[in-house]
């Protein structure tokens, strides 16, 4: 500018040709962006606090049920346990209990599982490598699809952690529910100033449309608009048959 500002601005270049179609002369057009530019910046950090109320709603259900329902449902089935020893049952009686008491023990078990998902306090305590590692084997104990893992300490910040963790969770239920995958692979590394997060699996694959916001399905749509909440990208490949490659990349500074 003249008075020595630099600004962004978008350039349009339109080819001028005479009346046989020969071209003469090249025309430009500068658009300043700067405020586009704020405008995108400030909506980053509007999502980025709504991304930071719902991790904090995530974490207060996820404490309900695992002290709250859980804790009832551990206390319901031992007292069911205990008429075996206080009162005289029939043998059929008795194993009526049994049968109540396992399946509370597993709607306990699910409860725990379910409030983990919710509140990760491995991710908290040990940082990301450690977190992403027990999602890895909890997901081959629970499929039994085999998962090959690498990660490296980073070096990124809490928030950024928060984000590859549920980038990398909802990739997995995605390659569960929907890939019929029998081998995952997951990476974490740093290039530079980039953290990197690779999950691929050799599932069925599918189309890819181009890239839209609108098209996306609200699992790879909240897997973006978290990579963007810190300044990252998230790109994806597939085809038919052929598996399906997530990458993530963010940059240390946000």
């Amino acid at each position: 500018m003249k008075d020595g500002r630099t600004v962004d601005v978008l350039l349009t270049v339109s080819l001028l040709r005479d009346d046989k179609g020969q071209p003469v002369a090249i025309a430009t057009t500068e658009h300043d962006i700067a405020e586009l530019r704020h405008a995108d910046r400030e909506f980053r950090k509007l999502h980025g606090r709504v991304i930071a109320a719902q991790e904090i709603e995530r974490k207060r259900i996820g404490r309900e049920l695992h002290d709250g329902v859980g804790g009832m449902l551990a206390g319901t089935r031992f007292a069911l346990e205990s008429l075996t020893e206080t009162m005289t049952l029939s043998r059929e009686a008795q194993e009526r209990i049994l049968k109540v008491s396992e399946a509370l023990q597993h709607a306990v078990a699910e409860i725990r599982r379910v409030a983990h998902n919710l509140m990760p306090s491995e991710l908290y305590d040990l940082g990301l490598v450690s977190a992403l590692l027990t999602l890895c084997r909890e997901f081959e104990e629970r499929t039994r699809v085999r998962v090959t893992a690498k990660a490296v300490p980073t070096g990124a910040s809490r928030e950024m952690e928060l984000v590859f963790y549920r980038i990398a969770q909802e990739a997995f239920h995605n390659i569960e529910k929907h890939s019929k995958a029998t081998k995952v692979v997951l990476s974490l590394s740093r290039e530079g100033d980039e953290v990197i997060l690779n999950v691929s699996d050799n599932g069925t694959g599918f189309k890819l449309r181009k890239r839209s916001k609108v098209d996306d399905g609200i699992g790879l749509r909240t897997m973006r608009d978290r990579a963007e909440s810190i300044g990252g990208s998230l790109e994806m490949q597939s085809k038919p048959g052929a598996g399906t490659a997530l990458s993530i990349r963010a940059p240390l500074t946000g």
